[in-house]
C-alpha cells in the first residue's frame, strides 16, 4: 500500500493509497490508476495476496472437517482467488471479473455450508463470525456484480465493504484456528 502511487476509480488523480477507496486488486496494477509506474508495488501486492490465499487452504481443511461440500468449494475458491491475483483487470479485463465471480460464488457456498455446520454444532462465535462474513461479502458481491455489469466505477462502498469482509474473514479464520477439534 505504501508503494502504490495513487488513483482511485472515483478520483484518478489522487495521490497514494486510499484504504477505503482502492480495491485490493488496484495494488496489483503495473500502472496505477493515476498513470504512474507501480511495477515494484504490483509484484509485492501479488506476493502478499498469494501468501494470504495460501492461508485459506488450511482454513478450508479445518472448517470443513466432517462437513460435505465445504472443502471442494473452498479449494475452488482458492484457485479462483489465485487467478484473481495473477490476472489483474489492467491486463486481463473481463477475465479478472470472471475469476472474481468464480472465487466469490464458491467461497460464499463453502462459507454458507461451514456456517450452517458450525451453528448446528453449537459453535456460536465461529458461526456468528462466519455469518457476518457471508452478509458483508454477499452485499459487497451484489454491488460488485452491479459495477461489473454497468462497466462503470460503481459505488465507492464496494472497496470499503471489501475491507470489512476481509477483516471479518480473518477474524473468523482466527477463531476457527483456535477452536478445539
Amino acid at each position: 500500500m505504501a508503494l502504490y502511487p495513487g488513483g482511485t476509480w472515483w478520483e484518478p488523480a489522487a495521490r497514494g493509497h486510499r484504504f477505503w477507496q482502492n480495491y485490493l486488486c488496484d495494488l496489483s496494477w503495473r500502472i496505477a490508476l493515476n498513470g504512474q509506474d507501480n511495477r515494484t508495488g504490483s509484484l509485492l501486492a501479488q506476493g502478499a495476496m498469494l501468501v494470504l490465499v495460501a492461508g485459506f487452504v488450511p482454513f478450508w481443511v479445518r472448517v470443513g472437517q466432517g462437513l460435505r461440500g465445504v472443502r471442494p468449494l473452498g479449494f475452488v475458491s482458492v484457485v479462483g482467488t489465485v487467478a484473481v491475483t495473477l490476472m489483474p483487470s489492467e491486463r486481463f479485463g473481463t477475465w479478472h471479473g470472471v475469476a472474481v465471480m468464480v472465487a466469490t460464488v464458491t467461497g460464499l457456498g463453502a462459507s454458507g455450508l461451514a456456517v450452517a455446520g458450525q451453528l448446528r454444532r453449537g459453535c456460536r462465535l465461529a458461526g456468528g463470525l462466519g455469518l457476518a462474513v457471508l452478509v458483508a461479502a454477499g452485499i459487497d458481491f451484489a454491488l460488485y456484480l452491479e459495477t461489473f455489469g454497468s462497466g462503470g466505477p460503481g459505488s465507492p462502498a464496494v472497496p470499503a465493504l471489501q475491507k470489512v469482509a476481509l477483516g471479518l474473514l480473518l477474524a473468523w479464520m482466527g477463531v476457527v484456528a483456535e477452536t478445539p477439534g
